[in-house]
C-alpha cells in the first residue's frame, strides 16, 4: 500500500467563501493530498450529526467548484454518492475517490463549531 501523509481538512465556520456555492458551515478547506490517490481515509471528529462525504477538484485553485464523488452500485445499473452518517464522531471511514489529489470534506448539515477531520490518501500498490 502506498499512503500519503496525514493532513487536516477543517470546516472553519468563520472562513470567507472560497467558491461559487460554498457553504462554510459544511465544506472544509481545500486539501492537497500531494499526489493522485484512489482512496481517502477520514477520521471523523465529534460533529453536529450529518452525512460526511468527500468532494474533489481537478486542480488546486481555491475558487474551483468541487464535485461530489459518485460510484457505480454493485450491479452497475445506477450510482450513489459515497457517504456516511456520523454524530458523536469516533469513526473512521474510507472512500474511493478515483485518483484525485485535491479534496474537501463536506458535512451535509451546518456545523455548530469548527471541525477538524484527519485525512489521508492511499493507493493499493
Amino acid at each position: 500500500m502506498l499512503a500519503g501523509p496525514w493532513k487536516t481538512a477543517t470546516i472553519d465556520i468563520d472562513r470567507a467563501s472560497e467558491f461559487t456555492g460554498d457553504d462554510v458551515d459544511q465544506f472544509s478547506s481545500l486539501v492537497d493530498l500531494g499526489a493522485d490517490f484512489e482512496f481517502l481515509t477520514v477520521f471523523v471528529p465529534t460533529i453536529t450529526s450529518a452525512v460526511v462525504e468527500p468532494w474533489v477538484q481537478r486542480d488546486g485553485a481555491i475558487a474551483t467548484v468541487p464535485v461530489a464523488v459518485v460510484a457505480l452500485d454493485d450491479d452497475a445499473t445506477g450510482h450513489f454518492a459515497h457517504a456516511t452518517t456520523a454524530g458523536t464522531g469516533g469513526i473512521v471511514v474510507t472512500f474511493r475517490i478515483g485518483g484525485c489529489q485535491y479534496v474537501r470534506v463536506k458535512a451535509a448539515a451546518n456545523q455548530a463549531a469548527d471541525r477538524a477531520f484527519t485525512i489521508r490518501g492511499y493507493n493499493r500498490s
